[in-house]
């Protein structure tokens, strides 16, 4: 396990060079994992996805769980390291459903587009593709909002990645956080996302800031970070 840092960030080349060193074949995983994720739908980075890669191949964890999987571009990686790694398992909790997807939003153009989307079409290709890349006994697929699925305890990794809304991801990290082993890593997606002008991740950020340990921050597409379960 890292040594927990102070607030600030650190570059992901921090994670890149400790995993290379203990893992010398961590490149090739994640030029497989990138043939992957250039066949499924989703957004995310392939430089987040390589760090998500490396904190797998260095903690190896047991309990990974990832709200909000969408096409699985983040889920399939860490999946991918997990069967490298020989061990774990990563429970991917998505409703799949155009109401819970638009749950608080105060966007016209966002609701108007995740409400017209086809969600069940976009779980079947993910399914279909777990399949293909034979990573069914490394994920688990939980078809439900992150409110109503069932607590998974012992988590060792926790990816928020849900509905951005000020109300769900509150709930997703007071609900998620806790159920997490000490020492567990929390990645948290889109924390400057704003509707109307108005940060709606801000208060999730906060919560984290006050009751986790900071411990880097990333700008890609979006802004996201990292957090040590105390």
């Amino acid at each position: 396990m890292f040594d927990a840092p102070n607030a600030y960030a650190k570059p992901a080349t921090h994670l890149e060079y400790i995993v290379e060193i203990e893992k010398p074949n961590a490149a090739k995983v994640k030029e497989k994992a990138f043939e992957y994720m250039d066949q499924l739908e989703g957004w995310c980075s392939k430089e987040k996805a390589a760090v998500l890669i490396d904190i797998v191949l260095k903690t190896k964890p047991q309990t990974i769980v990832e709200i909000g999987v969408f096409g699985g571009k983040s889920l399939v990686p860490m999946a991918y390291a997990l069967k490298v790694n020989g061990t774990g398992q990563i429970f991917g909790i998505d409703p799949w459903d155009s109401l819970a997807s638009i749950q608080g939003t105060m966007d016209e153009s966002n609701k108007s587009w995740w409400g017209s989307l086809d969600h069940e079409a976009i779980q079947i290709g993910l399914v279909n593709k777990i399949n293909a890349f034979k990573l069914q006994n490394q994920i688990e697929l939980i078809k439900s909002t992150s409110e109503d699925a069932p607590l998974i305890y012992d988590i060792d990794i926790l990816h928020v990645d849900g509905n951005h809304s000020d109300e769900t991801s509150y709930l997703d990290v007071i609900k998620w956080v806790p159920l997490m082993n000490s020492g567990g890593w929390i990645i948290f997606d889109d924390m400057s996302w704003q509707e109307e002008g108005i940060s709606t991740t801000s208060r999730a950020v906060e919560w984290l800031n006050a009751n986790c340990i900071k411990f880097a921050e990333f700008s890609d597409i979006c802004l996201w970070g990292i957090w040590l379960k105390p």
